[in-house]
């Protein structure tokens, strides 16, 4: 075989390495961006919470049939929420990326001791695994789609069998 040919083919080996490399940098990268995320809603820091978004998020929450568009509504929900479940906490049990893409299961739990939207004050305790993928832009998150079982939340607040 040609030398030149060699070389060319030691080329594209090692350029292969490399792009390889820089793309699971990025991904670690978004993994430690996420466990941080995650652990800003453990302890209810919202503004460490929006610093993890684009300014044009997209947050869907599915289980309760809510969408919300920016960080302004972002931030309601979140003060919201944590006023209704003040010992709200959430723990990764996997993560991965690839590329700009992120997916996460996780359990949350709390306490309901204030009133969520169409859901009075229980006192009850919960704790409900689920999912989230989200999209990520330039590294923070645009898009964040969480799935998790709504019966079984209802059920373990007895609002629903």
């Amino acid at each position: 075989m040609p030398k030149s040919i060699v070389l060319v083919f030691v080329a594209a080996f090692v350029s292969g390495l490399i792009g390889c490399q820089i793309g699971r940098d990025k991904e670690i990268q978004s993994e430690k961006m996420f466990r941080e995320y995650v652990a800003a809603w453990s302890t209810h820091d919202v503004a460490k919470i929006l610093s993890f978004f684009t300014d044009d998020c997209v947050y869907e929450n599915l289980a309760r049939s809510q969408t919300y568009q920016g960080k302004d509504e972002v931030r309601a929900w979140a003060k919201a929420s944590f006023d209704a479940i003040p010992d709200f906490k959430l723990d990764i049990k996997s993560l991965f990326a690839s590329g700009d893409w992120l997916a996460c299961e996780w359990v949350m739990t709390g306490t309901q001791t204030g009133s969520l939207p169409n859901l009075p004050a229980t006192g009850k305790n919960f704790s409900v695994r689920g999912s989230t993928i989200a999209e990520l832009k330039n590294g923070k998150i645009w898009r964040n789609s969480d799935y998790w079982d709504g019966a079984t939340f209802l059920g373990q607040l007895g609002v629903m069998k």
